[in-house]
């Protein structure tokens, strides 16, 4: 399926000319420099023009207009689904907010700068690897699920989104998360920001009923704990203690009639790790090498947590499939685990409902929220214009920032209660704190599976024990790939 957007004719005046310029002029694209600012960011005196009262910005005014000659900027993408959102394209008008934002933001970007876009959903992996063998330079970029992504680096087919200039990683529209947690030595190849949905998409949050904590008189819900940096573990297994309930006096639970406090992915028990600003690996920038945490004590506390809530069958019933949802709909669970692309499953519910990110360990220690094995838009080293590409790349997400992303945030936003408001406000915070997990980005699959054999037995370990020269070896060509000196254009 190859999919073509028309550009038509329209009227784009850009603000402080002589400033998008400087700006543009500035900005050097190296993440050694660009990681340091992201860490303590100061607003300039342009930038606080930009922001309105209402909250609106302009970013994308700063970036000034290049006639590029009606060059075609084709994304080779494998993310089209029915169920998430995570194109960069639509075909044309349809009366659907977030539709026609998607829409119209092209025809400016396509207009501003004289370019067409393209795109295909029919394989990005090979897409990249063919556009680099043969050297055809057709292919802008691709959207490649996370844990394939370092199989193109290793195989040097990918070169570092942070290599091209005009590729600002302090902008609101990078990720702060993954700038933070996926550059090494100034190397920044697993690229998320505005300019693709699937970061946002993929947060693994919690879908809440708001009726069963009225019924059972829980007069603090998630989102007064969380606003209070008092959602912790234990709060959450007092609330599916509460609620479970055997509701026909069999004497056993039963997924079909009974009501439990929590069912949906347990997403192999990472989130509540990030959630407590912990991974099970992490990256040590002084020693340049990766550390294997299953000892830590915050993982293990984690974890003995995680398996008292999680693989009590009294209390939860952990699913991958539909039924998770719909006993949800039904008004039988507390808690549903998924990711929030899942809101478009739920628009039929009638029940009040909210959302709220997995809980931490300790209060007053608010964490991060984790991305379940996200998309992630990677430049193959065929690019013949790194110049043109970073000054389209870094527009696009600039005009998704200032135009797009209220429209996604309100669609996202669905309860049918005075719920809408206070799930809007934590989707704002917990977008500003999303968080990447290592095992995904380098494929570690047997450091998470093992995780979850460790925390039933409380064995953590053994577990590090076995895995650990396996560990070693694994990462020690990720470090020397993902470290190399880059020539930045």
């Amino acid at each position: 399926m190859k999919q073509i957007l028309k550009r038509t004719t329209a009227v784009f005046l850009l603000l402080s000319l002589l400033l998008s310029a400087a700006a543009c002029s500035e900005n050097s694209g190296n993440a050694d420099d660009t990681q340091a600012d992201a860490a303590d960011p100061a607003v300039t005196e342009t930038e606080f023009q930009l922001i309105e009262e209402d909250g609106t910005t302009h970013y994308a005014d700063l970036i000034e207009a290049v006639d590029y000659e009606g060059w075609t900027m084709h994304i080779a993408n494998d993310g089209l689904s029915s169920d998430y959102f995570s194109a960069f394209t639509v075909e044309e008008l349809t009366g659907d907010d977030f539709n026609d934002a998607i829409f119209n933001r092209n025809e400016r970007i396509m207009d501003k700068f004289n370019i067409e876009i393209t795109e295909t959903y029919d394989g990005s992996v090979s897409a990249l690897k063919n556009d680099v063998t043969a050297g055809t330079g057709e292919v802008a970029f691709g959207q490649v699920l996370f844990r394939s992504c370092m199989g193109l680096i290793l195989q040097d087919y990918i070169r570092p989104m942070s290599s091209l200039p005009g590729i600002d990683l302090t902008k609101p529209y990078w990720d702060k998360g993954s700038v933070e947690t996926l550059t090494f030595n100034g190397n920044y190849y697993f690229a998320h920001g505005d300019l693709g949905w699937d970061h946002y998409e993929g947060m693994a949050v919690l879908f809440y009923n708001g009726e069963l904590l009225s019924d059972n008189n829980i007069t603090e819900t998630p989102y007064d704990l969380y606003m209070d940096d008092r959602w912790t573990l234990d709060n959450m297994h007092e609330m599916m203690n509460i609620v479970s309930r055997d509701t026909n006096g069999d004497g056993k639970m039963d997924i079909k009639y009974d009501v439990f406090g929590f069912t949906g992915r347990d997403f192999e028990f990472l989130p509540s790790l990030h959630s407590s600003n912990t991974q099970l690996v992490t990256y040590d920038k002084d020693a340049e090498d990766f550390v294997l945490n299953y000892t830590d004590e915050t993982v293990m506390a984690v974890g003995d947590k995680l398996n008292a809530m999680l693989n009590d069958a009294n209390i939860s019933h952990p699913a991958w499939d539909s039924e998770s949802r719909n006993v949800f709909k039904e008004g039988r669970v507390l808690f549903y685990s998924r990711l929030l692309g899942d809101f478009r499953n739920l628009r039929d519910k009638e029940d009040d409902y909210g959302i709220v990110s997995f809980p931490t360990l300790n209060e007053n220690e608010p964490g991060r929220v984790y991305i379940q094995n996200c998309f992630t838009n990677l430049v193959p080293v065929s690019c013949e214009d790194p110049a043109r590409l970073g000054t389209l790349i870094e527009a696009m997400s600039a005009d998704t920032h200032d135009n797009v992303l209220n429209v996604y945030i309100n669609k996202a936003v669905i309860g049918k209660g005075v719920r809408d408001e206070q799930s809007a406000e934590l989707m704002r915070i917990m977008m500003t704190r999303r968080s990447y997990d290592l095992c995904y980005a380098f494929g570690l699959n047997s450091v998470i599976s093992n995780f979850g054999a460790a925390l039933k037995k409380g064995q953590y370990s053994s577990a590090a024990s076995r895995l650990k020269n396996v560990f070693k070896k694994d990462m020690g060509k990720n470090i020397e790939k993902l470290t190399e000196e880059w020539v930045y254009d």
